[in-house]
Protein backbone atom coordinates (compact mmCIF):
# COMPACT_ATOMS: atom_id res chain seq x y z
CA UNK A 1 0.00 0.00 0.00
CA UNK A 2 1.38 3.85 -0.86
CA UNK A 3 0.27 7.01 -0.50
CA UNK A 4 -1.23 6.87 -4.10
CA UNK A 5 -3.03 3.53 -3.41
CA UNK A 6 -4.88 5.51 -0.41
CA UNK A 7 -5.78 8.52 -2.27
CA UNK A 8 -6.88 6.44 -5.46
CA UNK A 9 -9.00 4.11 -3.36
CA UNK A 10 -10.29 6.77 -0.89
CA UNK A 11 -13.94 7.82 -0.86
CA UNK A 12 -14.86 4.41 -2.39
CA UNK A 13 -12.54 5.15 -5.60
CA UNK A 14 -14.34 8.91 -6.13
CA UNK A 15 -11.84 10.84 -4.04
CA UNK A 16 -10.45 12.50 -7.18
CA UNK A 17 -13.33 13.41 -9.14
CA UNK A 18 -14.73 14.12 -5.84
CA UNK A 19 -11.62 16.81 -5.10
CA UNK A 20 -11.59 17.97 -8.41
CA UNK A 21 -15.38 18.99 -8.91
CA UNK A 22 -14.81 20.75 -5.22
CA UNK A 23 -11.88 22.58 -6.30
CA UNK A 24 -13.02 23.64 -9.84
CA UNK A 25 -9.80 21.36 -11.11
CA UNK A 26 -10.10 19.56 -15.14
CA UNK A 27 -9.29 15.78 -14.75
CA UNK A 28 -5.72 16.43 -15.60
CA UNK A 29 -5.39 19.30 -13.61
CA UNK A 30 -6.37 17.08 -10.82
CA UNK A 31 -4.22 14.45 -12.07
CA UNK A 32 -1.74 17.22 -12.26
CA UNK A 33 -1.69 18.35 -8.82
CA UNK A 34 -2.53 15.14 -6.99
CA UNK A 35 0.78 13.54 -8.91
CA UNK A 36 3.19 16.93 -7.21
CA UNK A 37 1.12 16.77 -3.89
CA UNK A 38 1.41 12.72 -2.81
CA UNK A 39 5.71 13.10 -3.45
CA UNK A 40 5.41 16.09 -1.61
CA UNK A 41 3.58 14.02 1.24
CA UNK A 42 5.82 11.20 1.05
CA UNK A 43 8.97 13.21 1.78
CA UNK A 44 7.29 14.53 4.99
CA UNK A 45 6.40 11.59 6.20
CA UNK A 46 9.65 9.85 6.18
CA UNK A 47 11.06 12.85 7.49
CA UNK A 48 8.60 12.23 10.13
CA UNK A 49 9.77 9.21 10.96
CA UNK A 50 13.43 10.13 11.71
CA UNK A 51 11.54 12.18 14.71
CA UNK A 52 9.57 10.55 17.13
CA UNK A 53 8.55 13.77 18.49
CA UNK A 54 7.35 14.54 15.33
CA UNK A 55 5.80 11.14 14.17
CA UNK A 56 3.78 11.26 17.29
CA UNK A 57 1.95 14.25 15.94
CA UNK A 58 0.99 12.16 13.06
CA UNK A 59 0.30 8.67 15.35
CA UNK A 60 -1.98 11.33 16.91
CA UNK A 61 -3.91 12.25 14.08
CA UNK A 62 -4.42 9.18 12.97
CA UNK A 63 -5.70 7.42 15.87
CA UNK A 64 -8.59 9.80 17.30
CA UNK A 65 -10.29 9.10 14.34
CA UNK A 66 -11.03 12.70 13.02
CA UNK A 67 -10.21 11.73 9.55
CA UNK A 68 -11.70 8.14 9.11
CA UNK A 69 -14.96 9.73 6.87
CA UNK A 70 -12.54 12.09 4.81
CA UNK A 71 -11.30 8.52 3.65
CA UNK A 72 -14.03 6.56 3.67
CA UNK A 73 -17.25 8.40 3.10
CA UNK A 74 -18.22 9.83 -0.40
CA UNK A 75 -21.56 11.28 0.52
CA UNK A 76 -19.63 14.06 2.54
CA UNK A 77 -17.01 16.49 1.84
CA UNK A 78 -13.61 15.29 3.38
CA UNK A 79 -12.46 17.06 6.05
CA UNK A 80 -9.09 18.83 6.27
CA UNK A 81 -6.15 18.66 8.61
CA UNK A 82 -6.06 21.31 11.25
CA UNK A 83 -3.04 24.13 10.50
CA UNK A 84 -1.27 22.90 13.45
CA UNK A 85 -1.29 19.03 11.95
CA UNK A 86 0.23 20.36 8.93
CA UNK A 87 2.59 21.67 10.87
CA UNK A 88 3.48 18.29 12.32
CA UNK A 89 3.24 16.93 9.31
CA UNK A 90 5.87 19.27 7.29
CA UNK A 91 7.46 20.73 10.35
CA UNK A 92 6.40 24.24 10.42
CA UNK A 93 4.12 26.42 8.03
CA UNK A 94 6.61 28.12 6.47
CA UNK A 95 7.82 24.68 5.24
CA UNK A 96 4.06 24.00 4.27
CA UNK A 97 4.15 27.43 2.14
CA UNK A 98 7.19 26.29 0.23
CA UNK A 99 5.49 22.89 -0.12
CA UNK A 100 2.52 24.89 -1.81
CA UNK A 101 5.14 26.66 -4.22
CA UNK A 102 6.59 23.78 -5.15
CA UNK A 103 3.67 21.65 -6.03
CA UNK A 104 1.78 24.72 -7.48
CA UNK A 105 4.91 25.16 -10.28
CA UNK A 106 5.23 21.12 -10.69
CA UNK A 107 1.43 21.09 -11.74
CA UNK A 108 0.22 24.11 -13.20
CA UNK A 109 -2.36 24.82 -10.45
CA UNK A 110 -2.23 27.72 -8.44
CA UNK A 111 -0.91 28.19 -5.35
CA UNK A 112 -4.16 29.42 -4.13
CA UNK A 113 -6.25 25.88 -4.59
CA UNK A 114 -2.96 23.98 -4.02
CA UNK A 115 -2.80 25.74 -0.39
CA UNK A 116 -6.75 24.68 0.21
CA UNK A 117 -6.46 21.72 -1.52
CA UNK A 118 -3.34 20.01 0.64
CA UNK A 119 -5.28 20.07 4.19
CA UNK A 120 -8.23 18.05 1.91
CA UNK A 121 -5.75 15.65 1.13
CA UNK A 122 -3.76 15.57 3.77
CA UNK A 123 -6.81 14.50 5.86
CA UNK A 124 -7.62 11.55 3.26
CA UNK A 125 -4.30 10.19 3.47
CA UNK A 126 -4.18 10.25 7.19
CA UNK A 127 -7.79 8.80 7.42
CA UNK A 128 -6.43 6.02 4.78
CA UNK A 129 -3.37 5.58 6.86
CA UNK A 130 -5.50 4.55 9.77
CA UNK A 131 -8.05 2.49 7.87
CA UNK A 132 -4.85 0.48 6.16
CA UNK A 133 -3.17 -0.36 10.04
CA UNK A 134 -6.58 -1.72 10.85
CA UNK A 135 -6.95 -4.02 7.96
CA UNK A 136 -3.68 -5.27 8.57
CA UNK A 137 -4.20 -5.67 12.27
CA UNK A 138 -2.30 -2.89 13.53
CA UNK A 139 -5.14 -1.39 15.74
CA UNK A 140 -3.29 -1.97 18.56
CA UNK A 141 -0.07 -0.73 17.71
CA UNK A 142 -1.43 2.54 16.62
CA UNK A 143 -3.36 2.51 20.27
CA UNK A 144 -0.35 2.14 22.39
CA UNK A 145 1.64 4.29 20.48
CA UNK A 146 -0.44 7.70 19.78
CA UNK A 147 -0.94 6.86 23.57
CA UNK A 148 2.54 7.05 23.92
CA UNK A 149 2.72 10.55 21.82
CA UNK A 150 0.03 11.90 24.26
CA UNK A 151 1.79 11.41 27.81
CA UNK A 152 4.83 13.95 29.14
CA UNK A 153 7.93 13.20 26.86
CA UNK A 154 6.01 11.89 24.13
CA UNK A 155 7.79 9.40 21.77
CA UNK A 156 11.10 11.29 22.09
CA UNK A 157 13.85 10.95 24.42
CA UNK A 158 13.72 11.35 28.12
CA UNK A 159 15.56 13.72 30.14
CA UNK A 160 18.66 12.59 31.39
CA UNK A 161 18.31 8.86 29.69
CA UNK A 162 19.34 7.14 26.47
CA UNK A 163 15.94 7.72 24.73
CA UNK A 164 11.85 7.66 25.89
CA UNK A 165 9.06 4.99 25.28
CA UNK A 166 9.52 3.64 21.81
CA UNK A 167 12.97 5.87 21.48
CA UNK A 168 15.33 2.90 21.19
CA UNK A 169 13.43 1.30 18.57
CA UNK A 170 12.57 4.29 16.42
CA UNK A 171 16.09 4.88 16.36
CA UNK A 172 16.49 1.14 15.06
CA UNK A 173 13.44 0.85 12.48
CA UNK A 174 14.17 4.69 11.22
CA UNK A 175 18.44 4.42 11.31
CA UNK A 176 19.51 5.25 14.67
CA UNK A 177 21.89 3.58 16.71
CA UNK A 178 19.75 2.15 20.01
CA UNK A 179 18.50 -0.98 20.00
CA UNK A 180 15.18 -2.25 20.86
CA UNK A 181 14.81 -2.98 24.21
CA UNK A 182 12.88 -5.66 26.53
CA UNK A 183 9.64 -3.41 27.15
CA UNK A 184 9.45 -2.96 23.39
CA UNK A 185 6.62 -5.60 21.85
CA UNK A 186 6.55 -7.82 18.48
CA UNK A 187 3.27 -6.26 17.64
CA UNK A 188 4.26 -2.09 17.81
CA UNK A 189 7.61 -3.42 16.05
CA UNK A 190 5.26 -4.80 13.38
CA UNK A 191 2.90 -1.92 13.31
CA UNK A 192 5.62 0.96 12.54
CA UNK A 193 6.86 -1.09 10.10
CA UNK A 194 3.58 -1.49 8.56
CA UNK A 195 3.30 2.38 9.05
CA UNK A 196 6.60 3.21 7.82
CA UNK A 197 6.46 1.08 4.34
CA UNK A 198 3.33 3.18 3.47
CA UNK A 199 5.19 6.34 2.85
CA UNK A 200 6.13 5.34 -0.15
CA UNK A 201 4.49 7.73 -2.50
CA UNK A 202 3.44 5.20 -5.65
CA UNK A 203 3.96 7.94 -8.02
CA UNK A 204 7.39 9.31 -10.23
CA UNK A 205 7.84 12.66 -9.51
CA UNK A 206 9.31 15.17 -12.32
CA UNK A 207 13.01 15.45 -12.29
CA UNK A 208 13.00 19.13 -11.62
CA UNK A 209 10.64 18.32 -8.89
CA UNK A 210 12.53 16.21 -7.24
CA UNK A 211 15.25 18.23 -7.01
CA UNK A 212 12.88 20.87 -5.71
CA UNK A 213 11.58 18.80 -2.96
CA UNK A 214 15.25 17.74 -2.24
CA UNK A 215 15.61 21.48 -1.41
CA UNK A 216 12.38 22.37 0.15
CA UNK A 217 13.23 18.82 2.22
CA UNK A 218 15.60 20.48 4.72
CA UNK A 219 13.02 22.45 5.96
CA UNK A 220 10.79 19.60 6.86
CA UNK A 221 13.41 18.59 9.41
CA UNK A 222 12.44 21.64 11.80
CA UNK A 223 10.88 20.69 15.60
CA UNK A 224 6.89 20.11 14.81
CA UNK A 225 4.71 22.87 16.30
CA UNK A 226 2.93 21.45 19.71
CA UNK A 227 -0.37 22.29 21.23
Amino acid sequence: MTLNDILQSAQGGQALDNLAARFGLSDSEMKAATQALIPAFSEAFQKLSTRPGGLGGLLTEMANGAHSASYADPGQPAGSLSPEAVGHVFGSPDAANKVVQDVAQASGVSPQIIEAMLPVAGSMLVGGLTHAMAADGHSGALGELAAAARAPGGLGPASGSGGGFLGSIMGSLFGGAHEPGAAQTAAVVAGLTALSSMFVAGVQASQAQQASLGSVAQSFTQPPLTG
